[in-house]
């Protein structure tokens, strides 16, 4: 069974198909692109877009606000089955970046 998902995202629409071999596993994959954030969960905005980046081998899919720059970051279930977005967060460069040692 395939199933397609128009879905607006800021200021894009995006469509979506999915296919599984039973309708229960078509419907399971399509809801997690129904349930994709449409606003920012931290100020509400509707002023967001879907973006990505690599690092090394991995892809990073995510929803970013473009007022506050808050992000909901796509995950993936471990065994393929699926995707999921994660709680929002306010974005912070360099958040895991080691302290600078003061050489003065």
């Amino acid at each position: 069974m395939k199933i397609q998902i128009t879905k607006i995202v800021g200021a894009s629409t995006l469509t979506f198909e999915v296919e599984g071999e039973k309708e229960i596993d078509a419907l399971s994959k399509a809801a997690a692109f129904t349930t994709m954030p449409d606003q920012c969960g931290m100020c509400q905005s509707k002023n967001v877009a879907l973006d990505s980046n690599k690092a090394e081998s991995f892809t990073f899919v995510k929803i970013r606000c473009l007022d506050c720059r808050a992000r909901s970051q796509m995950g993936q279930f471990r065994d393929g089955s699926g995707i999921f977005f994660k709680k929002w967060e306010i974005y912070q460069p360099d958040k895991d970046a080691a302290p600078k040692e003061d050489t003065g």
